[in-house]
């Protein structure tokens, strides 16, 4: 069993501009430190065994403040935990009245976010078993995630709850894929004055 907890990064300029980021880096803003540097305090006592962060640099910046407390580690970033691709939007404000029926050509599909979700699990099954794992990644995978973790089809993507930003959710990964959801979505970490944000990509 694995014990893996699924972290969201904190808010980015972007975010607070409707900017789409996509599969670039991304800059924390400063309410996006401030909860970064809370969620770090929240999880200095959290027993880990290994710290995982997507290859961009909103979520690298977000695992680095859980690391100044955990010193003996240094982080893994594995590309499978990149935000969904969106090509032609990235880096541009999202379109107006834009709907998810209709994404940018040459997107990332559902059914290839879910596939990401679906290899980090294996992943962490292959390489983690017995370990305590945090996982630094971005809003479009975690939805994956609940897609995969409750075995729903790529089409249910879209029904779930946007996760905030700093939000932590807990779930035990088992061999014979009976997995359980411990926490989802907490926020606790975060005073009145720095709510997480609820962006679809981030």
């Amino acid at each position: 069993m694995v014990q893996l907890m699924i972290i969201r990064h904190g808010e980015t300029v972007e975010n607070a501009n409707n900017i789409c980021q996509g599969q670039q880096h991304g800059c924390l803003s400063e309410l996006g430190i401030r909860q970064a540097r809370q969620l770090g305090v929240q999880l200095k006592e959290e027993p880990l065994d290994l710290v995982y962060s997507s290859d961009l640099q909103r979520t690298i910046d977000t695992a680095n403040e859980i690391l100044k407390f955990h010193p003996e580690m240094k982080l893994i970033t594995d590309p499978l935990l990149r935000e969904r691709s969106l090509t032609s939007w990235e880096g541009k404000a999202f379109p107006k009245n834009w709907s998810w029926d209709y994404l940018p050509e040459g997107a990332e599909t559902n059914e290839d976010m879910l596939e990401r979700a679906e290899q980090f699990i294996d992943k962490m099954l292959r390489l983690h078993d017995g370990q305590r794992v945090a996982a630094i990644t971005h809003g479009g995978l975690i939805r994956a995630f609940w897609t995969v973790l409750a075995n729903k089809p790529a089409s249910e993507y879209f029904s779930w709850e946007v996760t905030k930003n700093t939000s932590v959710s807990r779930v035990e990964l088992y061999a014979d894929g009976r997995h359980r959801v411990v926490e989802l979505n907490n926020v606790d970490h975060l005073d009145a004055e720095t709510p997480g944000t609820m962006q679809h990509f981030s």
